[in-house]
C-alpha cells in the first residue's frame, strides 16, 4: 500500500524505505505493463499468451516468468468450481439493467475481449463454470481514471453478486419464492416481469432451470443471503458458502497487493515474516497463494507452478500519488503524534499483531478459521496455531489516495471519517461495526488531522 520528498520524511520512513528497480527485457522494456489509462494496454493480452506454456516447458527467464504470473493473475482459477457459465450468460443477456454490462453494476470491469458479457476476474473454471481470479478483487480503476494491477477493487459488490446470481432464474418460476431474500425479490421483481414479456424468455429459462441441478443463489440460506446483501462493496467473508465455510461471519475489506515487504525491508524492521492477511498470521506470499488454492478446492498445485504468480505480485508497486502542500507537515506529525509506533514497518505497515481490545475495533474477525481445540484451522486449511493470531495487523499505508474503505472490516468510509472530521457510517451489521481506532480522533486539532490525512493520502512511500 507505499522516493523520498523531504529530509524529514526520509528520517521518519528510513526503516520502511525499499528501493525497487523494475526488470527490463533485452529491448529495455519492462516485462509487464501494469498501470495505464488504457484498459487494453494494461491487459496486454497478446503479450501474455503462451508465457505459461513456455514456463511449463522449462523457460525460466524473468520476462517469461513475470508474464506467466500476470496471465495467472487475470486468468487462472486453479480449477475452482464456480458459477455455471450458462447462468452468468443468462443474467447478462436478460438482466443488464440490474447487473450492468460485464457485471459493471456489481463493481466488476467488463472484459473487452469477452463476446458474452463476462467481466475481468471471472474466468472459465471447471465443470462449465466461471470462477474468480486474483483480478476480481485486486484490479481496479483508480480515481484518476488509470487502471492498476494490484489495486483493491473497492467497487466490487461481492455480497450482492453472490446472493443474487441465481435469483432472477428462481423468480422467473415463482415471483414470491421463499428461497429468495425479500430484499432481492423486491429489487428484482420489475426486472423479472419485464424479461418475461420478451418472446422466448420463459422457454429459455425453463431449459436453463432443467440443466442446472440447483441455481447458485439457492445454495445460500435466507440468512446467508441477508448477510451477503448487507456487505459493503469492497468487503467480504470469503470462508462462506458457496466456497469453504468456517461457520463464522468475519468481514474483512479487500487490501491492495502493492508494496509487499521484501526480505531486506523486513530484516530492517525486525519482522519475523511477511505478516500477510488481516490477522498477520500468513508468513509468506507463497503460503497465502497456497491458501487461496486450497479455498478454491481445486487440484493440487506445486510451489514451482505458483512461482510466476508469486514473483509477479512481488513486483507490484503503488502508483505515485499527486503532490500535496501539507505532506511535509503531516510527515512530521506522523512521528510526533505516535502514529509511527504502530505503523513502524515497511511502507507504514506494522511489525506485530494487535489485539482488538487495543484498537477497540469490531472483534468478529478474531473468530476466522474457527480453529478447533488443537488450535488448527477448520475446513482442511493448513493454518496451524502459529497462524491463528486472533488479532489484527496495522496495514501498509501506501496507495491510500486510491483507498476509501478503512479499518479491517471496511466499515469506515474514508480518512475524514477515520479522523472523525466527518461522522462515521452507522454500523452495517455483524462484523461491520465502525468503532475503534480512536487515536486518530482524540486529542488532535482539526488542522493536524488534515495535515496527517495529506501525508497518508499523498506522502507515504
Amino acid at each position: 500500500m507505499k522516493h523520498p520528498r523531504t529530509w524529514l520524511l526520509i528520517l521518519i520512513a528510513a526503516s520502511c524505505a525499499v528501493r525497487h528497480v523494475r526488470p527490463v527485457d533485452a529491448a529495455g522494456t519492462p516485462p509487464t505493463h501494469d498501470l495505464d489509462a488504457s484498459l487494453e494496454a494494461v491487459l496486454e493480452t497478446g503479450r501474455l499468451e503462451g508465457a505459461c506454456e513456455a514456463y511449463a516447458n522449462g523457460a525460466r527467464d524473468e520476462a517469461t516468468r513475470l508474464r506467466c504470473g500476470k496471465w495467472m493473475f487475470f486468468r487462472e482459477t486453479f480449477g475452482t468450481v464456480g458459477v455455471p457459465s450458462r447462468l452468468l450468460r443468462f443474467d447478462q443477456k436478460h438482466y443488464p439493467a440490474f447487473y450492468g454490462r460485464g457485471f459493471e453494476a456489481m463493481g466488476m470491469i467488463p472484459d473487452p475481449a469477452s463476446e458474452d458479457g463476462m467481466p475481468i476476474g471471472l474466468a472459465p473454471g471447471s465443470l462449465s463454470t466461471h470462477a474468480f481470479t486474483c483480478a476480481a478483487c485486486h484490479f481496479a480503476r483508480l480515481p484518476d481514471g488509470r487502471y492498476a494491477v494490484g489495486a483493491a477493487n473497492e467497487r466490487l459488490d461481492y455480497g450482492t453478486l453472490i446472493a443474487s446470481i441465481g435469483a432472477p432464474l428462481s423468480l422467473s418460476f415463482d415471483l414470491e419464492s421463499k428461497t429468495t431474500a425479500p430484499a432481492l425479490r423486491a429489487t428484482l421483481r420489475r426486472h423479472v416481469l419485464a424479461a418475461k414479456e420478451r418472446a422466448g424468455y420463459s422457454a429459455e429459462a425453463g431449459l436453463l432451470g432443467l440443466s442446472l441441478i440447483t441455481s447458485a443463489g439457492a445454495q445460500l440460506t435466507l440468512e446467508d443471503q441477508v448477510r451477503f446483501l448487507a456487505l459493503a462493496p469492497g468487503t467480504m467473508d470469503f470462508l462462506t458458502p458457496p466456497l469453504l465455510d468456517d461457520g463464522v461471519w468475519t468481514v474483512s475489506r479487500i487490501l491492495p497487493l502493492w508494496d509487499l515487504p521484501g526480505s531486506e525491508a523486513r530484516a530492517r524492521a525486525g519482522m519475523a515474516h511477511e505478516m500477510l492477511s488481516w490477522n498477520g498470521g500468513v508468513h509468506s506470499l507463497m503460503e497465502f497463494i497456497e491458501g487461496f488454492v486450497a479455498i478454491g478446492v481445486g487440484p493440487a498445485w506445486t510451489q514451482e507452478q505458483l512461482i510466476p504468480l508469486r514473483d509477479y505480485i512481488y513486483r507490484l508497486r503503488s502508483p505515485a500519488p499527486v503532490a500535496d502542500a501539507r505532506v511535509e507537515e503531516g510527515a512530521r506529525l506522523f512521528g510526533e503524534r505516535g502514529c509511527a509506533k504502530c505503523h513502524d514497518g515497511p511502507h507504514g505497515g506494522g511489525t506485530r499483531v494487535y489485539t482488538f481490545a487495543e484498537l477497540e475495533t469490531d472483534d468478529a474477525y478474531a473468530k476466522i478459521y474457527a480453529p478447533g481445540p488443537d488450535g488448527y484451522a477448520c475446513c482442511g486449511l493448513r493454518a496451524g496455531p502459529e497462524s491463528i493470531t486472533r488479532g489484527v495487523k496495522a496495514p501498509r499505508l501506501t496507495g491510500l489516495f486510491a483507498t476509501q474503505r478503512l479499518l479491517h472490516n471496511g466499515s469506515v468510509n474514508g480518512l475524514e471519517e477515520l479522523f472523525c472530521l466527518a461522522p462515521r457510517a452507522a454500523d452495517a451489521g455483524d462484523g461491520q461495526r465502525a468503532g475503534g481506532h480512536w487515536m486518530t480522533c482524540r486529542g488532535l486539532p482539526d488542522d493536524e488531522k488534515r495535515a496527517l490525512i495529506a501525508y497518508l493520502r499523498h506522502g507515504v512511500r
